[in-house]
């Protein structure tokens, strides 16, 4: 969904021809967490669909990947993308990520033209790409935030 994209078809509208952002996110929830996970992603949503320089995004739980939730976005550039990230929805929800997740991770790269939305498969390979090798901070996590 979002500006560029067409509601009938759930394709891009017209190739977005100029420079433009793409990003992605994937995190792993902590079971026992949805009523305080669900809250959040509701302000985030909110926040997401009216947030200017959204071209377009899809969402989805992959039930067959932990429940693992997904996100897949177009933004004209990477200061719409830092200002949904600043947001206050968004800024909740990352103060809480290690309480609720047991990991997560995303990237973002720079495109020149789309003539088609990307795809998941296309966001797994650049978070494979971009992937610090070794476990992940989230692994050696202690739970204390005081530091």
């Amino acid at each position: 969904m979002g500006p560029a994209v067409d509601e009938e078809t759930g394709r891009l509208k017209e190739p977005l021809r100029k420079r433009h952002l793409i990003a992605t996110s994937v995190g792993w929830p902590k079971p026992g967490h949805e009523p305080a996970a669900i809250a959040l992603n509701e302000a985030i949503l909110a926040e997401l669909y009216v947030r200017p320089g959204l071209l377009a995004v899809t969402l989805a739980i992959s039930e067959k990947n932990f429940n693992s939730t997904r996100s897949l976005s177009i933004w004209e550039d990477e200061e719409a993308l830092k200002g949904f990230l600043k947001s206050g929805p968004h800024m909740a929800a990352a103060r809480r990520v290690r309480e609720l997740m047991y990991d997560w991770e995303g990237a973002n790269w720079v495109s020149e033209e789309t003539l088609e939305l990307p795809t998941f498969d296309d966001a797994k390979a650049k978070l494979d790409e971009v992937r610090a090798p070794g476990p992940s901070s989230f692994e050696s996590y202690d739970g204390d935030d005081s530091a």
